[in-house]
């Protein structure tokens, strides 16, 4: 008997080394990332010699990172609400939908998850060239609801699995229309999945950078394209304090909205 406990206890902390050893070698480098944004030297470097806002107030001074940023956040906007109604109409139909084919669509749903983002880009690329619409807010708004898309269909397809079809069946008994019946019963229901969708995406866009490189134009770069376009020359200390303002950004929604809807249980 003190044997199996001294196994189990072995086994739990065990686990308990693991998982931060792995936290650790996943957090360091974006540790180094913040610790470095700081550096009041003009190369970076970690640890960094000083301590300075410096670089802060050269992204928001200069001219093309601000550019970038607000660019960025513009096509979050405009990303996001086209993406969560098709996300949770799309979701919605392959997880409770009952007709021939859901299988297929679902899967044409979620392909641009399995296509490598290079791939990916250069198709967007080539289609967009045909339009006409290459390195313009159009064309960069396509791609970004094309790769974003997937990721909302996911998490909504989820949260729809787990609604119990008695209530709208008895929604519809009361009188409920069909669609009186989605919008009162349904959507409440898809409520943490739509808005997990909703944060996935504005990640997805913010963050996007393989398909971006192929359709954006001089004057629709965003923050990762121009991250990338910089570390091509040299790696400066305010590609990392960009980068720091993405990730505090990020980690903020997260808390917020697991905080107000607890979607963590969901993702």
């Amino acid at each position: 008997m003190a044997k199996s406990h001294i196994d189990a206890a072995v086994a739990r902390w065990s686990n308990r080394i693991a998982v931060l050893v792995v936290c650790g070698f996943l957090l360091l480098p974006l540790f180094a990332v913040v610790i470095s944004s700081f550096n009041s030297a003009n190369n970076f470097r970690f640890p960094p010699e000083g301590f300075s806002f410096r670089w802060y107030e050269e992204a928001f001074a200069g001219t093309a990172w601000a550019e970038s940023l607000q660019f960025s956040a513009l096509l979050a906007l405009m990303v996001v609400p086209f993406v969560v109604v098709l996300g949770t109409l799309g979701g919605y139909a392959v997880a409770a939908g009952d007709f021939r084919g859901r299988g297929l669509l679902s899967s044409l749903f979620l392909a641009p998850m399995a296509v490598p983002g290079v791939m990916l880009g250069l198709a967007l690329l080539y289609q967009l060239q045909t339009w006409g619409l290459v390195g313009s807010t159009t064309g960069i708004w396509l791609a970004h609801l094309v790769v974003s898309f997937p990721f909302c269909v996911r998490v909504v397809a989820v949260s729809a699995a787990s609604i119990d079809p008695q209530l709208v069946r008895a929604a519809r008994s009361l009188g409920a229309s069909e669609l009186r019946a989605f919008l009162t019963v349904t959507v409440p229901l898809l409520r943490p999945g739509i808005i997990a969708g909703a944060f996935l995406t504005t990640v997805v866009s913010l963050g996007e950078v393989a398909t971006s490189v192929f359709v954006s134009g001089s004057n629709t770069v965003t923050v990762p394209v121009r991250i990338y376009s910089a570390a091509q020359v040299q790696i400066e200390p305010t590609i990392a304090a960009v980068s720091t303002l993405l990730l505090v950004a990020s980690v903020l929604a997260i808390a917020l909205i697991d905080r107000f809807f607890n979607v963590s249980r969901l993702l």
